[in-house]
Formats: C-alpha cells, sequence, structure tokens
C-alpha cells in the first residue's frame, strides 16, 4: 500500500461504518507501514482513522 491514492474499506462486523464496505476512498496519509499502522482516509468530507488491516 502507498500513502497516496484510493483504499476500499474491508470493515469488521459490527464496526460502525461496515455500511461503507467495498467502497473506494481517498487516503489522506498513513503512519510508518506496519501490520496494524493508522490510515487516514476521506470519508464524505471528514478525515478517519483507520488501522490497515481494516482496507484492501
Amino acid at each position: 500500500m502507498r500513502a497516496s491514492g484510493w483504499v476500499t474499506l474491508d470493515l469488521k462486523e459490527g464496526h460502525p461504518l461496515q455500511n461503507l464496505n467495498g467502497k473506494r476512498y481517498p487516503l489522506e496519509s498513513m503512519a510508518t507501514p506496519d501490520i496494524k499502522c493508522r490510515v487516514s482516509v476521506m470519508i464524505e468530507g471528514e478525515k478517519v482513522d483507520l488501522s490497515i488491516d481494516d482496507l484492501y
């Protein structure tokens, strides 16, 4: 994964944004790549922080 571009959400069952699974959103920023690093995604004009395993 690169620190720019688009990501597709793959959120676990019970996540508050699970209804957005499968949709693509622009990547705002990404922490140092790691197994559970923080990824900031722009969703409907709002920056949302997720972990890298919430995306595919």
